[in-house]
């Protein structure tokens, strides 16, 4: 019964994947998305007895014609079609770019964006004029009093972690609500254990990262040995808001995260920080607004 089962089985697989295989679109073109039937009878591996393992005998043949990337640390059937989405989004916006041909005024806004994103040797010949006036502005800094209201351009700007994250949240209290929300931030590395850990993996990425931040230094224009100074007060930074940041579980309390309190409120409990000046931006009010932050972060280099 057993064997009458899995051969009834093996049966209806084949005749489903055939099917859907006969119904199969045309020969693809450059333009068309890479296209799998639902069932594909050349992702089975009938080497495999389906009775001793289905999952190879269904799968197999797909692994055998699809080995894991290089750069990946597994695949299947989503992470392909990802990718096969990302190459044929690619093709589209490789053709808007082209000039041509004949583009509509929507195609043409579109393959210029990208083709200005794509211009490598433009963007060497520019420099580092387009971030310039942001150089010069963290060299004019004469005092941390004045970082707060540099700080705000920055967020505003670019939407950047600059220490902390802020932005606007739904008030847990009041859903029709929208409020101030400070956040932490600030790091560089993916999480604060990164930081932290003492473990010889992570030692080996805090190496890692403090010389990928002396190189980009360097490409700023400073020399070698500056370079490498600012990159370790970097870290040192880093690590001083990683230390004051909660860690994943702690952060999944909701009640860890939500302690309201009006801009008055949060100079008391941060004073050397100019909220004033950091709030003098176009969506945070100072009289009414409300924030989220981390008490006991008062006396550390983070909200959180």
């Amino acid at each position: 019964m057993r064997t009458l089962s899995c051969i009834l089985l093996a049966l209806a697989a084949i005749f489903f994947s055939v099917s859907a295989f006969s119904q199969s679109s045309p020969a693809k073109s450059p333009d068309s998305l890479p296209y799998s039937p639902s069932l594909d009878v050349s992702s089975l591996d009938r080497s495999v007895d389906p009775c001793v393992d289905l999952y190879h005998f269904a799968c197999g043949g797909w692994q055998k014609k699809n080995p894991i990337p290089a750069d990946q640390t597994s695949w299947s059937v989503y992470g392909k079609l990802y990718q096969d989405n990302l190459n044929f989004l690619r093709t589209i916006l490789e053709q808007a770019a082209s000039s041509s041909g004949t583009r509509t005024p929507v195609t043409q806004q579109i393959g210029d964006f990208y083709a200005a994103c794509m211009d490598e040797t433009g963007a060497e010949k520019r420099g580092l004029s387009p971030v310039q006036p942001e150089l010069d502005s963290i060299a004019k800094l004469k005092s941390a009093k004045e970082i707060a209201a540099l700080m705000s351009h920055l967020q505003l700007t670019y939407g950047a972690s600059v220490v902390f994250n802020a932005g606007s949240s739904l008030d847990p209290d009041n859903s029709e609500q929208q409020i101030a929300q400070i956040d932490q931030g600030g790091l560089g590395l993916p999480d604060r254990d990164y930081y932290v850990k003492d473990d010889a993996k992570s030692k080996e990425t805090r190496d890692r990262y403090v010389q990928h931040v002396q190189h980009i230094f360097e490409l700023a224009g400073d020399s070698s040995e500056a370079a490498k100074a600012n990159a370790e007060t970097v870290m040192r930074l880093e690590t001083l808001l990683a230390k004051a940041s909660l860690t994943r579980v702690e952060r999944r309390n909701p009640y860890n995260l939500k302690h309201k309190m009006k801009l008055a409120e949060l100079n008391q409990l941060a004073p050397n920080f100019d909220w004033a000046a950091y709030s003098v931006r176009p969506n945070i009010h100072s009289s009414k607004s409300s924030t989220s932050a981390h008490p006991s972060s008062s006396k550390k280099p983070t909200l959180s």
